[in-house]
């Protein structure tokens, strides 16, 4: 058998890999590589189509079903008092808030009004008005139908106390002849400048300012609405028949979450004849310039919420939210009906802009928006039922904190209506000052408080207020002897700023010669007693050889 010539036969691997290189059907690598590119992005493509039909058919306007999580921005600043670590006294504070500058303010006009209607009555000194604005300070704790009760004959009426620092005359005088501006610059109606608060502008300014000088507000603040009670006749007088106060002056409000009053703003009512559009959108905003940038979380009611509003304080440097009408404009039209809801039962929306709109249904459908919430953070709030018995309902933290810090205004509200100064009056201007004094005070005790001194109460600091205001007077002298003189048995207690004022404190024999426990040394333990009283303070203090309480007790 002749030798077969042999021949190389290469591998299937070979053939194959020869394939790749032949000129004829070859391949090249790159082009392998793009058509695998191209399926790829093909699939992908497919995908992101699918994704975006997904959204699309959630998309509703600007609204998306989709959550957006909250942004806890971190709150960085300094809160609470900012007065020198000198002042503590009540009087102090208060002088800080209610500044003597206001008070030569009122002496000023006052005495101006009296020369501009030529009157021969006596012109008004600082201590007068001082004793004054204390007098009306205390009738708001001691409250009698009328303030010529307070100087009456009847001794059931009278207040030996009140009708000592001032004649009933000259309080009349000081009711009928307040005044805070100067009325002969006064800019008529059509005239440029005409201002509808011009009697009491510079309280306004002046107490505006010092509310937010004196305090540092907190992280949580809220934005609402206060009325002071008026029943006369002003183009400022509002009505509101679902409000507690139907008839009076309407104050725009932002509170801290200590009811601390951080500025406010008094409505006028509208310019023009045309009804003011944004009304809402601008209190907010005026009341918010002193906070921007600085991440506060505001809470507001749905009289002032609006997409446009959320926005612009999100671009402010501002957290807000609120309760939203349903009729603004811009909110999801494709929401679930509110028949169909169930207790507990939600539904939410994002915007690209950051905003977030949530619809619960409590008793009712609220809706809420948010520029820094997540509405789909749980939450669980306790309610009553009709029987008594309490169950847990689902709910969303932008709920709950709603909840939690929309009632500061109502706060500051209710710490002022506690012995308030209530003076009825004809005139406008007369009330929005009373209210505005008190406002200072509320201010000015819980600067006290936040200060560390937690257990004076707010009585007790309003009358160490008027014992600071009229501590420098005296008594005056009265014709009528034999006052009622209520003598009981435990241990006289004074005011600190009573006992430390600057009038005279002498002693005086007790005419009656009984000799009563002393103020300062006599104690459960050991009982001292002695004939001599002083005389601002009516107490019994030692004063003998050995002992001498008179001047360790007003030291």
């Amino acid at each position: 058998m002749e030798d077969e010539e042999i021949i190389d036969i290469r591998s299937d691997c070979e053939s194959v890999d020869g394939l790749w290189d032949s000129d004829s059907d070859a391949v090249s690598d790159n082009e392998y590589s793009e058509d695998n590119e191209q399926i790829s992005s093909e699939d992908s493509e497919n995908e992101i189509d699918e994704s975006l039909k997904d959204r699309l058919e959630k998309l509703d306007g600007i609204w998306e079903k989709r959550s957006r999580s909250s942004e806890n921005i971190p709150f960085t600043e300094d809160s609470g008092p900012n007065v020198p670590e000198s002042v503590t006294s009540p009087l102090d504070i208060f002088y800080c808030l209610f500044t003597t500058e206001i008070i030569d303010i009122l002496v000023v006009q006052t005495n101006l009004y009296l020369n501009q209607k030529q009157s021969t009555l006596d012109p008004v000194s600082k201590a007068e008005m001082l004793t004054f604005i204390g007098i009306n300070i205390l009738m708001g704790i001691k409250r009698l139908p009328s303030y010529k009760d307070y100087w009456s004959m009847n001794s059931q009426l009278n207040d030996p106390y009140i009708s000592n620092l001032m004649s009933c005359n000259r309080f009349s005088f000081f009711l009928s002849h307040l005044h805070a501006n100067d009325n002969d610059k006064e800019p008529k109606k059509g005239e440029a400048g005409y201002d509808k608060l011009y009697k009491i502008r510079p309280i306004i300014e002046k107490l505006n300012e010092s509310f937010k000088n004196c305090f540092k507000p907190n992280q949580h603040q809220s934005v609402d609405e206060s009325m002071v009670k008026y029943k006369g006749r002003s183009t400022m007088k509002q009505y509101n028949a679902a409000k507690p106060i139907k008839r009076g002056c309407k104050i725009w409000v932002r509170a801290d979450m200590t009811g601390y009053v951080c500025e406010f703003q008094i409505y006028t009512g509208k310019s023009t004849n045309a009804k003011e559009k944004s009304l809402g959108f601008r209190v907010v905003r005026d009341l918010t310039r002193a906070i921007v940038g600085k991440f506060h979380r505001v809470y507001f009611d749905n009289f002032f919420t609006s997409i446009d509003l959320i926005v612009s304080l999100k671009a402010d440097g501002i957290l807000a939210c609120g309760t939203v009408r349903p009729n603004r404009i811009g909110l999801p039209k494709k929401q679930m009906s509110d028949k169909k809801m169930v207790r507990g039962e939600m539904e939410y929306r994002t915007s690209y802009t950051g905003v977030r709109w949530l619809k619960r249904k409590d008793n009712r459908s609220v809706q809420f928006l948010s520029n820094f919430h997540d509405p789909s953070k749980p939450e669980t709030v306790s309610r009553k039922l009709k029987d008594g018995s309490r169950i847990l309902v689902p709910c969303s933290v932008m709920v709950s904190d709603y909840n939690q810090h929309m009632g500061y205004v109502d706060k500051a509200d209710q710490l002022k209506s506690t012995y308030q100064i209530s003076r009825k009056s004809k005139k406008w201007w007369p009330r929005l000052f009373w209210h505005l004094l008190d406002v200072a005070i509320t201010n000015a005790y819980i600067i006290y408080v936040e200060k560390g001194n937690k257990n004076m109460t707010l009585k007790a600091f309003r009358l160490a207020i008027v014992d600071g205001l009229v501590g420098g007077i005296q008594p005056l002298k009265k014709s009528r002897k034999n006052l009622p003189k209520v003598l009981g048995p435990h241990k006289p207690q004074i005011s600190v700023e009573k006992r430390r004022s600057g009038s005279a404190h002498l002693p005086v024999y007790n005419q009656d010669g009984k000799r009563r426990r002393c103020a300062l040394r006599s104690n459960s333990a050991k009982e001292r007693k002695s004939a001599w009283i002083c005389s601002e303070c009516k107490v019994a203090l030692c004063l003998t050889s050995q002992k001498n309480c008179f001047q360790a007790y007003h030291s």
